[in-house]
């Protein structure tokens, strides 16, 4: 099944965005080549810049799971639930609010480092990381791959600031995702949207095609676009949940 998430407010934009960029560096924190060097330093910088135009972001996220904790406390009350399961969940909320409690910002921390520093502003430029523009990084990315290990730890250690919270509520969202069936008639299909934060969308992989989502107020279209230019499309069987903490 193919999955696609469309945020419908602003942190739920965010938080998609921050995953994004944790994926990619995790994909790529061994620096097993030098591409894989490049696209984690890019995804360093790209966090950087997203924590510095966040605003309130560290107020929004704890808002948020404080809700998903208060939440977690009627399953608790359950006497049907799964409580060795529920304690787990309320064990990564916890686990988040204390790595939160460590978010710095990226000025303090990564901004200062000299690699970031010296490659940063090269990303606006094409070809802009070589030997003669950033003398520096190339140095650094002639060092053994142990000790530049040393320099990845710092800058990882930083981002679990966030990477711990972002996932641990992005994980709940999903966990409580009530998928209901949805057809798209000839493609498209539109309806008065829930109040939440994102939607996710699954749909087969024998579809050759994929949804567009636009959503306004109250309601919410998606319109599934054929990957081969011209090509027929019919009546499309999809699955929609609305997530987030107002659905909860």
């Amino acid at each position: 099944m193919y999955i696609y998430d469309f945020p419908l407010s602003p942190k739920a934009r965010t938080y998609l965005k921050f995953e994004g960029i944790f994926k990619r560096v995790e994909a790529c924190q061994f620096l097993n080549s030098n591409a894989e060097t490049m696209s984690l330093l890019r995804g360093v910088v790209d966090y950087m810049d997203l924590i510095d135009g966040a605003g309130g972001f560290k107020i929004e996220i704890v808002k948020d799971l404080e809700k998903l904790d208060q939440h977690l406390k009627l399953w608790q009350a359950d006497p049907d639930a799964d409580q060795d399961f529920v304690e787990q969940l309320r064990t990564s909320i916890s686990t988040s609010f204390r790595s939160l409690d460590k978010f710095t910002r990226q000025r303090t921390v990564l901004q200062n480092d000299p690699i970031i520093e010296c490659i940063k502003p090269r990303f606006m430029t094409p070809c802009g990381a070589n030997c003669f523009d950033t003398p520096l990084f190339t140095f650094w990315n002639e060092l053994p791959r142990e000790e530049k290990m040393q320099s990845v730890h710092k800058w990882l250690h930083e981002l679990e600031t966030v990477r711990t919270p972002v996932a641990t509520i992005l994980y709940l969202w999903r966990l409580c995702a009530d998928f209901k069936p949805r057809v798209a008639k000839k493609g498209f299909m539109k309806e008065t949207a829930e109040n939440c934060d994102l939607i996710e969308i699954t749909y087969p992989k024998t579809v050759r095609g994929y949804p567009v989502v636009s959503g306004f107020q109250s309601s919410l279209n998606v319109r599934f676009m054929t990957y081969e230019k011209g090509a027929e499309i019919g009546d499309i069987e999809f699955e929609l949940a609305y997530l987030g903490n107002a659905v909860l």
